[in-house]
């Protein structure tokens, strides 16, 4: 983050042209959507708080303002962590928490970072054809657990960059 400030920042365009999926802007007949990253936080919101909900019918209480509010968060001392790859880093990082913020929630107390999948030491790419297809993976009769533990026991381990929530706040 400190090289994104060092630079200046710059100007986000939070609309993409048709066709794109996701939104449409008002009053632009369709020919403009927000930028996917700009609605992601309140799905990600809504599907946390469906969690809770469905948790709440199996008897089990989470409460879903210990999670997203900043003063009840510190109270119940919560913690909220985003594991995300590095591509997304840079919305994560720098305009999600200011979105949360201006918005009355609390942020993230921690980002955790992994680097990319790579196949022979080159970021896995679909344009190389060196991507995993998750529909493929499972026609071909491959065990989704197999991936999941994959991932838990070979990837968990290379998180790279661990940003904490003063960090974030300190910067503005």
């Amino acid at each position: 983050m400190q090289e994104w400030f060092a630079a200046g920042l710059q100007d986000w365009d939070i609309s993409r042209d048709a066709p794109y999926f996701g939104f449409p802007i008002p009053g632009t007949d369709g020919k403009k959507f927000f930028y996917v990253w700009l609605d992601a936080p309140v799905g990600y919101f809504a599907s946390f708080k469906n969690y809770c909900d469905q948790e709440q019918k199996k008897g089990r209480v989470i409460d879903f303002t210990a999670f997203t509010d900043e003063a009840k968060a510190t109270t119940e001392k919560t913690e909220m962590v985003h594991f995300i790859g590095k591509d997304i880093l840079y919305f994560h990082a720098l305009f999600w928490p200011a979105m949360l913020q201006h918005a009355g929630y609390r942020t993230p107390t921690k980002l955790a970072v992994n680097g990319f999948l790579t196949v022979n030491g080159e970021k896995m790419s679909k344009s190389r054809g060196t991507f995993i297809n998750a529909e493929s993976y499972l026609k071909i009769g491959l065990n989704p657990e197999w991936l999941r533990y994959y991932f838990a026991a070979n990837r968990m381990g290379r998180w790279r960059i661990l940003i904490s929530a003063s960090m974030i706040s300190s910067l503005g």
